[in-house]
């Protein structure tokens, strides 16, 4: 299931009301409730993706109270999202189609206001012509009550609580990313996540939250949640056999057992991280080092992490030194793996076939971070010095090792 390029999913806020991106997503939902209204059993149709997680109307599909919750949210998801970039492709082309990625509701920010903007306006601008927001609401078509004791409802709807029970979730929250092992942060990450639903009501009380088109982005940053705890303090051994084998039905990709899909790279992902990157370019500092600039830090934070996405692997050790205002930060050493054993030109691609006698280094391209919570200053705009020393604190080239994009992630 190797995806040709890695694409961040985004914060759906930091999306403005005339974003491209969400005008897409807006077009993709009503690409595929169109062709549900040919056909209810249409599986690119919104009303079967949405109809996939309470079973049409039998026993549900979704996993919930159960160690498989966050694993087979995951290919639901992925499916959703390649469904609707195949609609997208037909409004726009096929290679914005290839960079388009589902956003996510970030409802455990402690800034969260609410239902974000794109899924309360009434109406938007489709090139001049004002029509109906999709994401307000999607037609329920399904001959299936959501529930024993609810009318019928031929359209989804929300009547939020009061906001600071939406806020109160962050805590849970971050008590389930920092536990180690997997079944103790799922169990508290699923009853955040219940806890939302709550909160929205409407459609989102039963398993017919699906047909809510902002259950996909409210689940986007569930599967981020997981992605942040498979990144930081997970314990990946922890998660059991038995959920690595769980086969996520009834999708249809090459490989449904749930660990086909625990690398988000290998599905064409990652998340967006807060304070992204601003590098100069090359800005070199006088001893060889780089710049890195961001902007300026929120007011409340409790970890600070430089994260370096695509790194080269070094052939020699290297250490990683990062500073503020000349007070060191923190750093993160390398082991290398060593130079190529042949004489010269060994290591490169040969002419006819293209291909190195000796292949890039397996870890190549690889992502770190480097946690400075401990001296971090904030303040204003934030510089910090990288430089690149070796296994005797000799300086090395800023370019002994190279990577696609630095952040400044802030929890």
């Amino acid at each position: 299931m190797a995806a040709s390029s890695v694409v961040s999913r985004e914060d759906i806020r930091s999306w403005a009301p005339d974003s491209p991106k969400l005008h897409l997503l807006r077009k993709g939902i009503e690409g595929m409730q169109a062709l549900s209204e040919q056909s209810l059993m249409d599986e690119r149709g919104y009303q079967y993706m949405a109809g996939v997680h309470g079973g049409f109307g039998n026993t549900p599909y979704c996993q919930h109270s159960s160690a498989n919750f966050v694993t087979w949210h995951r290919p639901y998801l992925l499916d959703f999202e390649l469904k609707l970039r195949a609609q997208i492709a037909k409004v726009a082309d096929q290679a914005t189609a290839d960079e388009w990625r589902l956003p996510y509701w970030k409802w455990d920010d402690p800034e969260v206001a609410g239902i974000p903007d794109a899924f309360t306006a009434e109406t938007y601008d489709d090139a001049g012509t004002e029509r109906p927001n999709p994401l307000l609401s999607q037609p329920y078509l399904l001959p299936y009550p959501i529930s024993d004791t609810d009318p019928p409802y031929d359209a989804t709807w929300r009547d939020p609580r009061p906001i600071q029970e939406l806020r109160d979730l962050r805590e849970t929250v971050e008590r389930a990313l920092g536990e180690p092992a997997f079944f103790d942060f799922t169990g508290d990450l699923e009853q955040a996540h219940n806890g939302v639903h709550r909160w929205a009501r409407g459609f989102m009380l039963s398993l017919r939250s699906s047909f809510d088109p902002i259950f996909w982005c409210h689940h986007c940053n569930v599967d981020r949640q997981f992605w942040d705890w498979q990144t930081n303090a997970g314990d990946q051994a922890s998660i059991p056999l038995a959920v690595r084998n769980f086969e996520c039905l009834p999708f249809r990709f090459t490989d449904i057992r749930a660990a086909a899909f625990f690398d988000t790279r290998a599905l064409g992902y990652t998340y967006a991280i807060e304070r992204q990157l601003v590098v100069p370019d090359e800005a070199a500092a006088g001893d060889g080092g780089r710049l890195l600039s961001f902007p300026a830090p929120p007011a409340r934070f409790d970890r600070v992490r430089v994260n370096f996405h695509g790194v080269t692997y070094p052939e020699l050790t290297t250490t990683v030194v990062l500073s503020e205002d000349d007070v060191a930060l923190a750093e993160h050493t390398i082991l290398g793996h060593g130079r190529c054993p042949g004489g010269e030109g060994h290591c490169d691609p040969d002419q006819q076939t293209g291909r190195a006698l000796r292949p890039a280094h397996h870890r190549a391209p690889f992502d770190f971070f480097v946690d400075v919570t401990k001296h971090f200053q904030g303040g204003g705009p934030v510089q910090i010095l990288m430089r690149l020393v070796d296994a005797d604190d000799r300086p090395l080239p800023s370019d002994t090792i190279s990577f696609d994009n630095a952040t400044l992630t802030f929890r």
